[in-house]
């Protein structure tokens, strides 16, 4: 090592960081991008499976009314579930390359034979019940594709036609499989192709490489300039100066002109120490001592340094067990007792509605008080629980087609009682021209629930709220606006309305306390499936909240 330069070395360690850092950067990115390309099948055959299942259920449910006459007479029409189920697979699958199919082990027809890759998912599900899905990248009519198998679960109506006594036919004409509750009804077998998702993932490989290729070349060659004008060249005119010293040239000095500023403080040392040499040589050994004094206080503040951050790591730890803790527990031993508390009550005030005895109409009303209240507790409860999820990153929403007017009409049901009850009037209004949304029914739900409890909450007795859902003729966006007649916000609160555990009005003239998380686990509902949440008040009089959907997420209506 002592007879290579440190510019080779240098360049060594330049080219061998490049080289692996490269070998190791595209060898990442080709998993990744596999690894999301898999997911990326692997939701879109659950979507597929989800929507047969659906399609299968509602079949289940409508038996009675397709094989029931006008007259309430059985009327077998020979449309069942399995029926249906293989229409709409093989509907879809006509005209392109994906296949949907229902199969088992011993199948009704000699099409729904399994292949090889059905039959290994069908024993893997008969093996362990707890499997209901089975995957993986496999040929398919000679080629590679992905494979996707969801297991069908065997209910009450599957029975009809497929359970005891095994040999008896059933309605359909086919002898019974003898099938129990626990049997494995077959599997939805989905064929999805690979080659588009294939032909994407090898050109962002392609990219990325090309891209971080580039990138490392353009940093490799500024640190190579940029180190050899700052650092090796004065480096060598400081070799030249130690060569002078040791001939015995102790006025030797050294410019530090173009030199980074650790090399020039260097330069300037070196200057420093060719003088005490001259002035000073004699006290070499002190000044050695002194540095090696300074060096040991150093490093013992350094050691003090290590452990305080060890202390704080600890410290840090802790917290983390504290809040994991705390949330296991507010799951666990708060919302489950609460669950059943509120359960008992409605029970119980159900039980004093049927008995008719006015002398319980007391008992009625403190059931309903301790239903009332508990679910207050459970919706504060709830919305720590997803503040909590939001900080830890793990808050999700899914993207799924909705009809506002189902949401709207849900959020109805649940606020008129409490509108009701504080003598605020409380109505809804859906135009016709608003069309169907991506976005996460349930969180679109809790966003109007909480900005019309919100606006129930600050409105006067004898005041009212209205939610209006409607169509900006001008950008295409749907405009969900709830407007109340209470109190107002202040333009100074404005903003501070969305932060956490804040209260416009904490005085004893709320009609009912709150824990200050509502309006802003709208505004984080609202981000998460990319909507805008803003507010429009004039203190005193009255407030809007407007919930924005961009035209982007709505569903394209056909001609």
């Amino acid at each position: 090592m002592k007879k290579i330069s440190l510019k080779t070395i240098y360049l060594v360690a330049l080219t061998a960081v490049f080289l692996v850092s490269f070998f190791a950067f595209a060898a990442f990115d080709l998993v990744s991008q596999q690894k999301q390309a898999e997911e990326s099948l692997l939701e879109e055959a659950r979507t597929f499976a989800k929507e047969m299942d659906a399609v299968w259920q509602f079949m289940d449910n409508s038996q009675k009314v397709i094989n029931t006459s006008a007259d309430g007479d059985y009327d077998f029409k020979g449309l069942h579930c399995s029926i249906v189920g293989k229409s709409v697979g093989a509907i879809f699958s006509a005209g392109n390359d994906y296949t949907i199919r229902y199969t088992n082990f011993n199948p009704r027809s000699i099409q729904d034979k399994p292949d090889a890759f059905e039959a290994a998912a069908l024993e893997s599900f008969d093996a362990d019940a707890a499997t209901r899905e089975y995957y993986g990248v496999a040929e398919f009519d000679g080629e590679e594709r992905f494979r996707y198998l969801q297991a069908l679960e065997v209910d009450e109506s599957c029975l009809e036609c497929h359970g005891e006594p095994v040999g008896e036919i059933d309605i359909t004409g086919h002898a019974k499989e003898g099938w129990t509750l626990d049997s494995v009804g077959g599997a939805i077998s989905i064929v999805i192709p690979m080659d588009q998702q294939n032909q994407a993932m090898m050109g962002n490989v392609m990219r990325d490489v090309a891209f971080f290729l580039m990138l490392t070349v353009l940093i490799g060659a500024v640190i190579y300039l940029v180190t050899t004008f700052f650092v090796f060249r004065p480096i060598d005119r400081m070799k030249v100066a130690f060569g002078e010293m040791g001939e015995g040239r102790l006025g030797v000095l050294l410019d530090d002109r173009r030199a980074s500023k650790e090399v020039a403080s260097l330069i300037a040392r070196f200057n420093d120490m060719a003088a005490e040499l001259r002035a000073m040589y004699e006290h070499l050994e002190d000044q050695v001592a002194s540095r090696t004094h300074d060096l040991q206080e150093a490093n013992a503040a350094l050691e003090r340094q290590r452990d305080d951050l060890e202390d704080l790591s600890c410290q840090l730890a802790k917290e983390a067990r504290f809040k994991s803790d705390l949330l296991s527990m507010v799951n666990h031993e708060l919302r489950t007792p609460l669950t059943s508390i509120i359960t008992f009550a409605q029970i119980s005030k159900e039980a004093c509605s049927v008995q008719g005895d006015p002398l319980r109409a007391a008992d009625r009303h403190a059931w309903e008080e301790i239903e009332k209240n508990s679910l207050i507790l459970l919706e504060m409860i709830n919305n720590m629980l997803d503040i909590a999820r939001s900080d830890a990153g793990s808050m999700r929403a899914t993207c799924e087609p909705m009809d506002l007017g189902d949401v709207v009409a849900s959020v109805k049901s649940t606020m008129t009682p409490l509108a009701r009850k504080y003598a605020v009037s409380f109505g809804t209004r859906i135009d016709s021209d608003v069309p169907l949304v991506n976005g996460d029914y349930e969180k679109t739900q809790r966003i109007l629930e909480n900005l019309a409890s919100n606006a129930i909450k600050f409105t006067p007795d004898g005041g009212s709220v209205r939610l209006r859902v409607g169509r900006d003729a001008g950008t295409g966006d749907v405009v969900m606006r709830m407007t109340d007649t209470g109190i107002g916000i202040a333009d100074e609160d404005k903003e501070r309305i969305f932060e956490r555990f804040f209260q416009v009005d904490s005085t004893s003239t709320r009609k009912y306390n709150g824990s200050g998380l509502g309006l802003a686990l709208v505004r984080e509902y609202a981000a998460i499936q990319g909507f805008e949440v803003s507010v429009e008040s004039t203190f005193g009089k009255g407030s809007t909240f407007v919930v924005r959907i961009p035209a982007a997420a709505t569903v394209g209506e056909e001609g």
